[in-house]
């Protein structure tokens, strides 16, 4: 059984959000007379503490994130967002809104394969790369890829003109040989309106899912795999798939609690989302 000790690594990233520190380096570059992001950086103290945590290298932390923080710069010339982002009343939001959810979503979504990576090798889970047992309500899990990603699956596709015409959960569900696409004992790739998907059913594993629990492709893992089981909504898309894409304020965390490391981290989980002023939301993926 996994024990927090296990997860010390990854538990010293959570405990010290960049977030915080973001919005600290976006007020001081908005607000004072700085070229870029970097300079700020530079000029931050040799330690920080805010109401959450101390940081001993605050600009160690930050520098990673250099490249993303250079979108503020929009913000100075008072151009317009790239991308639409509108409010819980369907109404687009200010510019500053705007491109803060947007670099914060960029942001949390690096910061936290990061610490993915530092919980999930410890915790030698699989409930990612397995489909349903038959005590489930689920009939199959999902794992979406991108078309360049479906080459490490060699296994049997379905692509028709009625797979790519509608979305995995669509009722009544894609009728494959007249049966619902999903009532198979193997693993199948499924071209959908929005993409790749590959579908495990109930008893079911991923191709790539070695007996031992080790996944063959780790090195070259859809991006999918590379994501947490805690997922930043900031925003989140108004409709999937869409060209181009526009995108809704959430100002959330969600973590997913069948994943061992979110049971065990849970307080720590909320505490980091405190940090970052959004708020916590726990789920169940399978049932």
């Amino acid at each position: 059984m996994i024990e927090k000790v296990d997860l010390n690594d990854g538990l010293a990233l959570l405990r010290q959000p960049v977030l915080p520190l973001v919005s600290i380096a976006q007020f001081i570059y908005l607000t004072g007379d700085f070229a870029s992001v970097e300079e700020v950086i530079a000029e931050f103290p040799g330690d920080l503490e805010t109401g959450y945590t101390c940081y001993p290298e605050p600009a160690q932390v930050l520098a990673p994130y250099a490249d993303l923080l250079e979108e503020f710069s929009a913000l100075k010339t008072g151009a317009a967002p790239g991308t639409p982002v509108i409010g819980v009343d369907n109404q687009p939001v200010d510019a500053m809104t705007a491109t803060t959810a947007l670099v914060a979503q960029r942001i949390l979504t690096r910061e936290l394969e990061q610490i993915n990576s530092l919980l999930c090798a410890p915790c030698g889970c699989t409930l990612c790369c397995v489909g349903p047992t038959p005590d489930m309500v689920q009939r199959y899990f999902e794992i979406p890829l991108g078309a360049e990603e479906t080459a490490f699956f060699p296994i049997n596709r379905i692509d028709s003109a009625d797979s790519r015409a509608r979305k995995i959960d669509h009722e009544p569900p894609l009728q494959v040989e007249g049966r619902d696409f999903f009532m198979r004992p193997d693993p199948v790739l499924v071209h959908w309106q929005p993409g790749w998907s590959l579908v495990l059913p109930t008893g079911s594993r991923c191709p790539n899912l070695e007996d031992e629990g080790r996944c063959r492709i780790y090195i070259d893992r859809p991006q999918v795999c590379r994501r947490p089981q805690i997922f930043p909504y900031i925003i989140e898309p108004v409709e999937e798939g869409v060209q181009p894409p526009a995108f809704r304020l959430r100002q959330s965390l969600l973590a997913v609690v069948d994943c061992p490391y979110v049971q065990l981290l849970r307080d720590e989980i909320a505490a980091y989302a405190a940090a970052c002023e959004l708020e916590m939301l726990f789920r169940q993926n399978k049932a």
